[in-house]
């Protein structure tokens, strides 16, 4: 008997697995890959368990979420004078964390987690610490003043 694949299957298959190759390629390879990283934190180098790499996975975020916090207050600060332009950056924030949440829940939903067993919170964490190391960027780049051009914050 011919078993054709589930249209949906077949959708969350195009979807995620261009994700997980890129990103999760090989488990010791995560933070190049994924965090851009510049090199494995011990962390990494020690894991043999997926349970560990859960936990270095979890840690990373941990890391990435103070890192975009300390960039964002920074930002904050700058527009302490500009009322309308601080609750335009904390509007954006909002709305890129709605973004965040929907795109790993997308990548990763809740609903696929006993598909993926035990590797379900290390993939959605390294999802999440990568979207976050994103917006830490651009939100560094906005703390950035240029003389001269007139399009930088």
């Amino acid at each position: 008997m011919k078993r054709s694949a589930n249209p949906a299957t077949a959708l969350l298959l195009l979807i995620c697995v261009p994700f997980l190759v890129a990103d999760l390629g090989s488990s010791r390879q995560h933070a190049n890959n994924q965090t851009d990283a510049a090199s494995e934190s011990p962390c990494w180098q020690k894991a043999s368990t997926q349970l560990a790499m859960n936990k270095c996975a979890t840690q990373d975020l941990r890391e990435a979420d103070a890192e975009l916090d300390q960039v964002y207050r920074q930002l904050v600060a700058k527009f302490a004078d500009d009322r309308d332009g601080a609750a335009r950056i904390k509007k954006a924030e909002e709305a890129w964390v709605a973004f965040r949440d929907a795109q790993v829940e997308a990548l990763f939903p809740e609903s696929d987690r006993a598909k993926r067993g035990s590797a379900f919170p290390m993939c959605r964490a390294l999802a999440l610490t990568r979207l976050t190391r994103e917006r830490t960027k651009a939100l560094g780049a906005m703390l950035e003043s240029r003389e001269g051009d007139v399009c930088s914050q």
